[in-house]
């Protein structure tokens, strides 16, 4: 019964962790395009802008990663998952996944101190990349296959690489 109660936890507090992080990732494009408006508009903007971001990373995405590590890491002991092949590749994915979030959170630091110098365009490549986090952990652990993740991040690369392809041929 405890493996249930567990899965469900680890789902919610990971579902959390990603919606904290596209959120994040959202907040800091707002930042940029701020700077586009009048002094009066950037500075009312970009105050809300920050202090929300600060609140979603202490409230929202901290937390949720801490919980779904923990619990993970029960998850991980009671299904012997650490044993599997497709366990060391999902572990890999987490782990630049936390990389990741930090990233987010210095850039937001920056952006704060008027430290970053990151343009609109990256940011809003930089926001895209939970999704290859998120498609290749799935498969992963569905298929509970080394290769089914690998292949997952492949087909959303193509994707994207052709969504920025068209974007291109769209602005000459």
């Amino acid at each position: 019964m405890e493996i249930y109660y567990l899965k469900a936890f680890h789902i919610i507090f990971v579902v959390t962790w990603m919606a904290a992080t596209f959120f994040m990732g959202r907040m800091l494009i707002y930042f940029k395009q701020a700077e586009k408006k009048d002094s009066v508009q950037r500075e009312a903007i970009q105050e809300v802008v920050l202090n929300g971001a600060k609140r979603v990373w202490y409230i929202i995405s901290l937390p949720s990663m801490i919980l779904t590590l923990l619990v993970g890491v029960r998850l991980m002991v009671v299904t012997h998952a650490y044993s599997q092949g497709w366990f060391h590749l999902k572990f890999l994915f987490v782990f630049i996944l936390i990389g990741y979030c930090h990233y987010l959170n210095r850039i937001r630091k920056n952006q704060a101190n008027n430290k970053c110098t990151l343009s609109e365009i990256k940011l809003r490549v930089i926001n895209e990349v939970p999704t290859l986090f998120l498609v290749s952990i799935v498969f992963t652990v569905f298929f509970k296959n080394l290769f089914s993740g690998l292949w997952a991040i492949g087909v959303v690369l193509a994707i994207i690489t052709l969504s920025l392809i068209i974007m291109k041929l769209k602005k000459k």
